[in-house]
């Protein structure tokens, strides 16, 4: 590959910023840290192209694709060469996007193949397909290992969507699949197949999150035999591209393989099964109702428990103090109790009260810290299938509506019990829609129905991110219950 060198007598216009210099060439693929200054008024022209950038055939070529042309370039500093980057994102907000370094062949911006397909996966999706993507350039003059931005600190040129046709995946997979129970000799039915959920939520594609999930009952002394169909073989009914399982020791996980048998579940009662669909493995477990955080000396009947309705995700309103762990039965010292991996260190938001990390069931494991001291009160979404969580502080709740013209700053605040469970406000004027929101935005909070025990709407089943209530005109006492599922809002009329 050729680097084009322009040269240019005109007097040019150097900016200089603080940063380290870095060392040269920069292979494909890679990107350099901040420029040690820039360019103002060199000036760079770009055509994009026009056709689909078909990532197959350039493979099968071995070749590099272009992504644009130079048409001109004036005012370029002499004894400096040209080196172009590719900002690539999922849309023309860039809201996720990535930057990888191109090749300069004969005025042609190139880059290879197999970096603008992982580059598609990571800001977009690892499903094959064409798609299209923003994308924009940014220039620089560099010169051993001095590197200047073109055209100011945030300057980028030729802004184009690139449709993209990416590369075949290495394995097939399909979006859906489905659990089939067998009869006692091993033969699929079919006709009682049972879709099973991406542990990501629906919708999304297996390539990007090859796990599924699903929760059946297993009746006590029954030999339930089963195997995995993709979606394509439920529909034509026959077993093509079905899957058995090898169990390992134990039964309760193994792989899964089109030369395999029907499995067998060992357990009775709820059982879960999850699949990995690129890992061809699976794994049997018992499906929990709930799940409790335990924090301090609380006991298990003042537990703020999560709850699911996928045994995937668990979720819910909880208070902790300081700390806390998790378990799969009302005792804390039970079988199950998920604490702190070790393997990464859970992630605190820039806005200081969400909290991100992984969970393990191993005794040994330290407590979950949490992001506000003292007692508080949490919104926790907890997946226990890729064992991940998150908590939200919830520092503050308001009840906001028509009744002062949805404004945050002037929502009335209810005031907590001690215990967190109960929150309180009295002698509110309301009228119309409304919902409580939390911590004065709009990023938690809750809507809601009708109770089952309404009476003059006046009670209502509240839901996290729910829909707008309604309550007709007048002065009312209001509490929230957080301490069982669902949660309700009482209204009492003045």
């Amino acid at each position: 590959m050729k680097a084009i060198k322009f040269i240019s007598a005109l007097a040019l216009t150097l900016g200089m910023v603080a940063c380290e210099n870095y060392d040269l060439p920069n292979p494909p693929g890679q990107t350099n840290t901040d420029p040690a200054g820039y360019f103002e008024n060199s000036g760079l022209v770009m055509v994009p192209v026009e056709n689909t950038i078909n990532l197959v055939e350039a493979n099968e070529q071995n070749q590099f694709v272009t992504l644009a042309t130079i048409s001109e370039l004036v005012n370029f500093p002499e004894g400096y060469n040209l080196e172009i980057d590719l900002q690539l994102g999922s849309d023309d907000n860039f809201s996720r996007s990535t930057t990888l370094a191109t090749t300069i062949d004969d005025k042609k911006v190139t880059i290879n193949p197999d970096v603008l397909n992982g580059a598609v996966q990571e800001v977009l999706t690892k499903a094959p397909g064409t798609y299209d993507l923003a994308a924009r350039f940014a220039a620089y003059a560099s010169r051993g290992t001095t590197r200047m931005r073109l055209g100011g600190v945030d300057a980028t040129y030729c802004p184009e969507i690139l449709s993209i046709r990416t590369l075949d995946a290495t394995k097939v997979l399909e979006d859906i699949y489905y659990l089939v129970p067998c009869n006692a000799s091993g033969v699929p039915q079919m006709a009682q197949a049972k879709k099973m959920n991406n542990t990501a939520g629906n919708g999304v594609s297996a390539y990007d999150n090859p796990e599924f999930a699903l929760q059946f009952d297993v009746p006590a002394g029954s030999d339930y035999r089963f195997v995995i169909a993709p979606q394509s073989a439920v529909t034509a009914g026959n077993t093509t591209g079905v899957l058995g399982c090898n169990a390992a020791e134990g039964g309760m996980s193994g792989k899964l393989g089109e030369s395999y048998e029907a499995g067998t579940v060992t357990i009775n009662g709820s059982v879960l099964l999850t699949i990995n669909v690129e890992q061809d493995s699976y794994t049997l477990s018992y499906a929990f109702e709930a799940l409790w955080p335990f924090s301090g000396t609380i006991k298990a009947e003042k537990v703020m428990k999560l709850y699911t309705n996928n045994y995937i995700n668990y979720t819910g309103v909880t208070a902790i103090n300081n700390q806390w762990i998790l378990a799969a039965q009302p005792d804390k010292n039970g079988d199950v109790v998920f604490r702190q991996s070790l393997d990464e260190e859970p992630v605190i938001n820039e806005n200081g009260i969400t909290m991100t990390g992984l969970l393990v069931q191993d005794g040994s494991a330290p407590q979950i810290k949490t992001p506000v001291r003292g007692n508080t009160l949490y919104w926790v979404d907890v997946n226990l299938v890729q064992l991940t969580y998150s908590l939200s502080a919830l520092q503050t709740i308001s009840v906001i509506g028509a009744h002062n013209d949805w404004k945050l700053e002037t929502a009335p605040e209810l005031t907590p019990a001690k215990d967190l469970r109960t929150w309180t406000i009295s002698d509110v004027e309301l009228g119309g829609e409304f919902k409580f929101n939390c911590n004065g935005a709009w990023d938690f909070d809750f809507g809601g129905t009708d109770g089952a025990n309404n009476v003059a709407n006046t009670t209502y089943e509240l839901a996290f991110k729910g829909s707008n209530m309604t309550i007709e005109a007048g002065k009312y006492d209001i509490t929230l219950d957080f301490s069982a599922f669902p949660y309700m809002a009482t209204f009492t009329k003045k």
